[in-house]
This record gives structure tokens, C-alpha cells and sequence, in this order.
């Protein structure tokens, strides 16, 4: 049986242990280890803190998840253990997906999400719970959506975008690299890369 190691023992990283706890695989393909974290004394009653994402040594029948929502942080954190040739599984515990929905490693769906048929998913893509992506979408890696965002079918997210709760993308929007969309955001039109977006209808957001 593989042992299940989940990089940050912060929030998020218990909301996962959590997620990981109630899927079927748990107790049959794999079981709790503990948390990788810079922070032993975050480790508690729930799951120890075994070691540090940056330094950890990978003992065979590793296996990993990264709970952390910043992609950057998503990222910095991953890449040793990538180099090191980890294995990171995907958590879909309570998923609809949709016909011929591909996605890649080390992605979280978190409960009642919805991918819609023919949508493309890359690496470490997390979608917390509700959320709905349509038909024949395009996420890019790294990429973060929140909880009660609706995507419509044929859009396009690149890599590194940060979706905020309730927000809405219109059908066939195409979303730049590096993003943000703002929360309760309707975007009605492309977004450049690097930008952040808020409002309805959404508009680029200046910092003065």
C-alpha cells in the first residue's frame, strides 16, 4: 500500500487531509502519512509533520498531494519533490465529470464539482467544491478556482490564474497567463495576461 503525503499542514492542507480521509482509495490504494511542512509544530492529532517539502528524501511507495492554493507557492513547492521524481496522484473523491475528460497530475476537486465533457486539465489544477466548469474548457497548470465559479464551454484558462469564489467566464473567454479574477467577477471579454479583473461586468483592477 502507498503512504500519502500531503505538502502544507496549515488550513488548507487539514481541508485536504479531510477530502483524502473520505475517498474510496484511502484504507485500499494508499494510507495517511503525514504532512511535508517547514512547520513541525503544526502537526497535530490529525496527521504528524514528517518532514520538509524542500529537503524531504522520497522512500518508495511515496505518494504526494499539494494543498496549497497560491500557484506560485504551488510551484516553489513541488519542484524538489518533481525533481526527485515524486509521484503526485490526483484527489477527485466527489466528482461529475463529463465524457472524455482529461487531467493531469497532482490535481484537486473538492466536493460536487463539475467538469464538463471534452475539457483539457493540466498538472496540479485545484477546483474547490461546487464549482462548474463547462464543455470542451481549457485549464492551463498551476491554476486555481475557487468555490461556486461557473466557466463557460469553450473557454480557455492558462496557466497560473487565480479564479476567486463566484465568479463567471463567459463562454469562449480566453483568460492570459498569470490572471486573477476578482470575487463574485463576470468577465464578458478576453483577459491579458498578468491582469487582475473585478467587477460586473469585470474590468481591469488598478492599484494607486
Amino acid at each position: 500500500m502507498n503512504n500519502l503525503l500531503i505538502i502544507n499542514a496549515g488550513g488548507y492542507g487539514r481541508t485536504v487531509l479531510g477530502l483524502a480521509r473520505g475517498d474510496s482509495a484511502c484504507g485500499k490504494q494508499w494510507q495517511i502519512k503525514g504532512f511535508l511542512d517547514s512547520r513541525p509544530e503544526l502537526g497535530g492529532t490529525a496527521a504528524p509533520v514528517v518532514g520538509d517539502p524542500m529537503t524531504y528524501d522520497i522512500i518508495e511507495g511515496d505518494i504526494f498531494l499539494c494543498a496549497l492554493g497560491s500557484p506560485a507557492q504551488r510551484r516553489k513547492y513541488a519542484a524538489p519533490l518533481l525533481a526527485k521524481g515524486a509521484d503526485f496522484i490526483s484527489l477527485r473523491p466527489d466528482v461529475n465529470f463529463g465524457e472524455r475528460v482529461t487531467f493531469g497530475r497532482g490535481c484537486i476537486f473538492e466536493l460536487r464539482a463539475t467538469v464538463g465533457a471534452d475539457s483539457v486539465l493540466g498538472d496540479f489544477v485545484t477546483i474547490l467544491s461546487t464549482t462548474i466548469i463547462g464543455h470542451d474548457v481549457t485549464v492551463g497548470s498551476y491554476v486555481q478556482i475557487g468555490s461556486f465559479v461557473f466557466v463557460g464551454g469553450g473557454a480557455c484558462i492558462g496557466n497560473d490564474v487565480v479564479i476567486h469564489p463566484h465568479a463567471t467566464i463567459l463562454p469562449g473567454v480566453r483568460i492570459g497567463d498569470g490572471a486573477v479574477i476578482g470575487a463574485g467577477s463576470v468577465v464578458i471579454r478576453n483577459v491579458a495576461a498578468g491582469v487582475t479583473m473585478f467587477g460586473n461586468p469585470a474590468k481591469p483592477l488598478s492599484f494607486k
